[in-house]
């Protein structure tokens, strides 16, 4: 990268490399599949959706991409430029966040804690705290010109995931980042249980059922459902992740369903935590 060139140059030069790379990718693992649509989808999310170059769980990126964001949007033509300049406000959220990781990972303080983006990534994506840390700490010692990088590869794959997502069930593309917490994928599992459960739905050890309705109610292709054994997580929502983690997990879906009023879940899920607590 030529550092002399302007921030947005530098970028959208970037951008683009990133953006051919993967389109080319993309187009070589489709050509070369028996089953195109199968392909379509697995590629779709390998490459664009859960690229292991993105640090998706980080929370720099996270302030980096909506920052940057939010700068395109009010129609900014130095959008790149004036992300730079709030870097430091994305380094002191990321430090605070790495502080408390840092605690809990050598006191093992409350999980409840960790930021919603490490849970997201330990929970779903069986990530580690310690590698975690060691992404955060590593963008929080970023030159402009790694940030740029950072940048330009998010864009790209945002650009190829609008480009490519007629091909891979119509799936929305991540447009907008949104840094209020969110539910983490075991929470939208738990989600899908209770609402099963109010509507008398039995999915017993029948995995095809369980599959289907995370393919109805989370709007997930089933590839990734059995990719990553999303299915395990409903076949046994109070005992695949450990205690703590549940009981979290389970107070954070109540509040999602004390929004809806929804009297009869609520109910359900007192009566699992009572169960976890004895």
């Amino acid at each position: 990268m030529n550092t002399l060139e302007s921030p947005e140059k530098q970028f959208e030069i970037v951008k683009q490399r990133f953006y051919s790379y993967f389109k080319k990718q993309y187009l070589s693992g489709v050509e070369q599949a028996t089953d195109k649509v199968y392909a379509k989808e697995y590629f779709f999310n390998e490459l664009f959706v859960e690229n292991p170059l993105a640090p998706r769980f980080s929370v720099f990126y996270l302030s980096l991409v909506s920052t940057y964001s939010h700068y395109v949007k009010l129609g900014y033509g130095n959008a790149v430029l004036l992300t730079l300049q709030a870097v430091p406000g994305m380094n002191s959220l990321a430090a605070d966040a790495l502080e408390t990781a840092l605690l809990y990972s050598t006191h093992y303080e409350n999980w409840r804690t960790l930021h919603w983006r490490y849970l997201e990534g330990i929970e779903d994506h069986n990530c580690s705290l310690l590698e975690l840390i060691e992404v955060e700490r590593r963008l929080l010692k970023a030159s402009d010109s790694k940030v740029i990088l950072v940048l330009a590869l998010y864009c790209a794959l945002e650009e190829l995931k609008i480009e490519f997502m007629d091909t891979s069930e119509e799936r929305e593309p991540e447009t907008e980042i949104d840094l209020k917490p969110k539910l983490t994928r075991s929470q939208q599992v738990l989600v899908a249980y209770y609402i099963s459960q109010a509507l008398g739905i039995k999915h017993g050890k029948n995995v095809s059922k369980c599959a289907d309705a995370l393919h109805v109610f989370l709007n997930l292709p089933y590839s990734q459902i059995t990719n990553s054994e999303l299915y395990k997580k409903l076949l046994n929502p109070l005992t695949f992740s450990s205690e703590k983690a549940t009981v979290h997990n389970l107070e954070v879906v109540k509040a999602f369903f004390t929004q809806l009023g929804a009297k009869q879940v609520i109910e359900f899920i007192d009566r699992d935590i009572q169960k976890l607590k004895r």
